[in-house]
């Protein structure tokens, strides 16, 4: 498996800012299916880096993606990769 650096852009934070920021190590995966109305991506994100990505925008592939939510993390025990959880991105179809 070889992993990739993910940059999630304008991420919303709670005092009304937007942060954008490059995380290393993350492993992408489509999920659903291509004729979906909004055909979405997992990307499984670093035990070692454990920033909040919910809300954030990603571009993988040449489309755009809306990250809409993040698994909760797994235990460490019971995950012997570099991965503990997911976050799921929906396709942004039109601007």
């Amino acid at each position: 498996m070889k992993s990739i650096s993910v940059t999630f852009k304008n991420k919303p934070m709670s005092d009304g800012t937007v942060v954008t920021f490059t995380m290393a190590g993350c492993l992408v995966a489509n999920t659903g299916s291509p004729t979906a109305a909004k055909p979405q991506i997992m990307i499984h994100l670093p035990k070692a880096d454990n920033r909040d990505v919910n809300g954030a925008f990603v571009e993988y592939a040449g489309h755009d993606y809306h990250v809409v939510d993040t698994t909760a993390a797994q235990m460490d025990s019971n995950t012997p990769t570099r991965w503990n959880r997911y976050a799921i991105a929906e396709r942004i179809r039109m601007l």
